[in-house]
């Protein structure tokens, strides 16, 4: 089973509020969610799946939700068998559950658009955001 997540690089752009904007979405099974080239916060949405992800290493985890931070969209990680998750992608419109993909798959995804994304705001000088310092923290506990 297959699980990437995906941003654009090159679309970043900083607001007045120094948010992060540009495209990221996830595609797996054949299937792009929430849209190819989804306009959100990918810095933040990032971080946000590898908090998930370093909890889903955890004996206690159940499962976590994180939202994109535009429109009514959300993944869920659940992982009921240690090193497998099911990840379930929805909105206002519904839900999908994945079937089961290796954690590892999920974390490598992650890690490679983490990386990319703290390079590419670095070469902006955006080092000293608080989302990409946050980032740069949340790449490291995924190691």
């Amino acid at each position: 089973m297959e699980f990437s997540l995906r941003c654009d690089f090159e679309s970043l752009e900083i607001s007045r509020s120094e948010a992060i904007w540009g495209s990221v979405w996830i595609e797996s099974c054949g299937e792009v969610f929430p849209e190819f080239e989804w306009n959100d916060m990918p810095v933040a949405f990032t971080c946000e799946l590898a908090s998930v992800l370093e909890a889903a290493r955890g004996k206690s985890f159940r499962s976590g939700r994180v939202r994109f931070f535009d429109g009514p969209f959300w993944v869920m990680v659940d992982c009921p068998v240690p090193g497998e998750c099911v990840v379930t992608l929805g909105g206002s419109g519904g839900s999908k559950a994945l079937a089961m993909i290796p954690m590892g798959k999920i974390v490598e995804s992650v890690r490679s658009i983490a990386r990319g994304l703290l390079e590419a705001c670095h070469s902006r000088g955006w080092g000293g955001n608080p989302d990409v310092i946050r980032l740069a923290n949340c790449l490291e506990s995924l190691r």
